[in-house]
């Protein structure tokens, strides 16, 4: 059997530089006229025959030493001649002057392939093409739910190489289509092409009305091993908790599958199905003893773990009691009763004890009197926290700046307000305003929900419709909240939740009670892990510690594994300098030679090694 070799000639961008090869003829003519000789009479020539012996048996590299300085420098000019032509073997794989790489770092790229992961397997692909960069820069895009720049315009391999080997999951759902929007901003202005690295993009989820450049999707992975818990819930009836477990298998036969029902460390009960190949099969528990939580594991083994835990909240009913402190209108009480039976009448928020917990609603109440826990405040009193002005004219009508639950099934376009009550609502969010001047507001403040309305009930005909209590009734649901449970979050989600206003302390921590992160409890802010899985919020109260639980959990998108083909979208130019290739040019080798033998040569020349 012949085997073949494949030539890769070598090339020239620049060819009329060879034209300097006359000045390699001119250093040979100097160094044949740089001696003139003297002619002498002398005595005898019986020494000088005794020196022509010695050179003729003389070694040929020494001979050859009488010269070397010429030698030297005629191959530092040969070699800087070289460089000047541009000589370049083949064509880049990478055309343009700028690469743009798009990683996904999803959980599905968590999934095992033989003894990597599609994570890794994608970074291995783009230290290779870091390699192959001839001069180029490039850019790499994490396609997160809001596309990241990892780093940008780098040309140093080292710093890229370093960057990619760190980059870690981040278990966000994968856009990649803004991610390719981006990339196609980015090159905006010069030439180059994009790549993205993910495991299951579709030719169809790609919008190429906008793109203007080459682009290749790297599909990675060829796994369907994958057994994945879709969703388990959980209910209380009668006093007995059941819950409903709904698992997909991916494997191309029948597989069986074992369940584990436990929580807090404790196995509550297990299951065990045979699943039908690509079909969702729903099983159910019964007769679970009550627990805060339930926390449903996979045990079989398979080649994505990150899909195979799922957390259930046992859900109960909270029906907190109603506070009405200070002078509350007689329309928002008498809407109040007809969904709501504890309430408590009380006079000014010194009188609400210590230890009431449930929505305090105030009416022209001061901020130092303001009980603590969630608030509803009608027509605030001047100054305050929230720089309360005087009542003013309404010129124009209300406008609604964003949808929210609080204004469910509410129809703002008929109600009449004669007068409003100016406030800042930086702290907050303004759902409802009027003249530049926000009417209906929401947030935290001092770790504590708040819904302000600046209005006075009497400059308004808005009770007399029927959207006002459902207004209240939506604004009761939103202040109701659990305090030993937070519920369910995405990974790296940031929500706003109510600390305890006298918490000094706050840090999460997960199943093991390890701590993760401290908190800053004097915001509202909480971030969540990135890694799916339960988590204990947890809150120093004086000397007691108070704790909630949130669960990070994957998108629905993020229980499948199956893998698509690769393709690439090459668009045609008119403009070819859009996608040119770029050749590798080795000019820059060429001169870094040339540079080390000229050094050589200065070393010769000081040793006087020649004539």
């Amino acid at each position: 059997m012949v085997g073949y070799i494949e030539v890769i000639p070598l090339q020239f961008l620049t060819p009329n530089y060879f034209g300097l090869s006359i000045f390699l003829v001119g250093i040979i003519l100097f160094y044949l006229f740089r001696k003139q000789y003297d002619k002498h009479v002398i005595s005898s020539t019986l020494l000088w025959h005794q020196v022509m012996q010695e050179w003729q048996a003389t070694k040929w590299w020494r001979k050859l030493q009488r010269h070397l300085l010429m030698y030297l420098q005629l191959i530092i000019l040969l070699l800087l001649m070289i460089a000047l032509t541009r000589p370049f073997i083949g064509l880049s794989e990478y055309s343009g002057e700028h690469i743009i790489v798009i990683m996904d770092t999803s959980a599905s790229m968590t999934a095992e392939e033989e003894e990597s992961s599609r994570l890794q397997m994608a970074k291995e692909e783009v230290k290779d093409i870091i390699d192959q960069l001839d001069n180029q820069m490039m850019t790499v895009v994490l396609a997160e739910e809001s596309p990241r720049i990892l780093y940008s315009n780098e040309t140093i391999k080292n710093r890229m190489i370093h960057a990619i080997e760190d980059l870690d999951t981040s278990y966000q759902v994968s856009d990649v289509n803004k991610a390719v929007q981006l990339a196609n901003q980015i090159l905006a202005s010069s030439t180059g092409e994009i790549h993205v690295f993910s495991d299951r993009v579709e030719a169809d989820q790609i919008r190429d009305n906008f793109l203007n450049y080459d682009l290749t999707i790297h599909n990675i992975g060829s796994s369907h091993a994958n057994l994945s818990l879709h969703t388990f819930g959980v209910s209380e009836r009668e006093g007995k908790v059941n819950g409903i477990l709904t698992v997909n298998s991916e494997y191309t036969e029948e597989q069986l599958v074992r369940i584990t029902i436990e929580s807090d460390g404790e196995e509550l009960r297990q299951i065990q199905e045979l699943l039908e190949p690509n079909k969702l099969t729903q099983l159910s528990v019964e007769d679970l003893p009550t627990k805060p939580y339930y926390k449903a594991v996979i045990t079989t083994n398979d080649d994505y773990q990150a899909d195979n835990t799922s957390i259930s909240f046992l859900q109960k009913t909270v029906n907190p009691s109603l506070y009405l402190v200070g002078d509350v209108n007689p329309f928002v009480v008498r809407a109040l009763n007809y969904f709501k039976t504890d309430i408590i009448q009380v006079e000014n928020g010194a009188d609400v004890p210590d230890d009431a917990t449930g929505i305090f609603i105030l009416e022209d109440v001061p901020d130092d009197q303001w009980p603590n826990g969630p608030l509803f405040l009608l027509n605030p009193r001047k100054e305050g926290p929230f720089d309360v002005k005087e009542k003013q004219d309404l010129q124009s009508g209300l406008r609604v700046l964003k949808e929210d639950p609080l204004l469910n099934f509410v129809d703002l376009e008929e109600v009449y307000i004669q007068k409003s009550i100016p406030y800042e609502s930086s702290q907050l969010e303004t759902l409802v305003s009027t003249d530049d001047t926000p009417i209906i507001s929401k947030g935290y403040h001092d770790g504590r929900p708040v819904i302000v309305l600046g209005v006075d009930i009497i400059d308004t005909d808005w009770p007399l419709h029927t959207g006002f209590p459902i207004f209240l009734y939506n604004s009761i649901q939103y202040l109701t909240e659990q305090q030993e449970i937070l519920g369910y979050v995405k990974p790296n989600e940031q929500i706003t939740i109510a600390y305890n206003a006298n918490a000094t302390q706050g840090s999460i921590v997960d199943e093991n009670n390890d701590k993760l992160i401290d908190l800053n409890v004097d915001d509202g802010i909480f971030q969540a892990p990135n890694e799916p899985g339960l988590y204990r919020i947890q809150e120093i109260i004086g000397d007691r510690t108070k704790e909630r639980l949130v669960a990070v959990t994957l998108d629905q998108e993020e229980h499948h594994i199956v893998p698509s083909e690769s393709f690439a979208i090459e668009l045609d130019q008119e403009d070819s300098s859009v996608n040119e290739q770029k050749p590798n040019e080795i000019w820059a080798w060429i001169t870094i030679i040339a540079f080390i033998v000229l050094l050589l040569e200065w070393e010769v020349y000081r040793r006087g090694i020649t004539n």
